[in-house]
């Protein structure tokens, strides 16, 4: 009889103890097919929306209005400037967190380059030999 109880406490014990396992691979998440894991998808940066901008130039600087519309792999961005009116930014293209294209200014070809961090950018414009800083923030989205 004592012999009967101490196999019936044993497999009871056993139980137990594996009802605690079960119970904590449960709680953590944990799977025993590590295929079952699904991976994180990074959220992709959107940097449509109005922007104010500022370029330093040598003699003063400029500001206006950058509109950025679209959606990943089809973006478009305009310029607007107090000096030449709407300037249509060509060759639009968004990496990360990263813009470039290019704009016409007087027949001359500019090119620009942007970072985005958030609603805040800095960049730069490339006219020729020149490099002429560049920052904003969005205003909306």
């Amino acid at each position: 009889m004592v012999m009967k109880m101490k196999k019936s406490i044993q497999i009871m014990c056993a139980f137990a103890l594996l009802s605690v396992v079960l119970a904590g691979c449960a709680a953590s998440g944990t799977t025993t097919n590590s295929s079952a894991k699904k991976a994180v998808k990074a959220k992709v940066y959107d940097p449509t929306g109005v922007w104010e901008y500022f370029v330093n130039t040598p003699d003063g600087g400029s500001s206006g209005t950058m509109r950025i519309s679209g959606n990943p792999g089809a973006y478009t961005a305009s310029l607007e400037t107090d000096q030449f009116g709407v300037l249509e930014m060509n060759g639009v293209t968004v990496q990360d967190r990263n813009l470039t294209g290019s704009i016409e200014v007087m027949g001359t070809v500019a090119e620009i380059e942007c970072q985005f961090d958030g609603d805040t950018m800095d960049g730069a414009v490339y006219m020729g030999q020149d490099t002429f800083p560049m920052s904003g923030k969005r205003v909306s989205k």
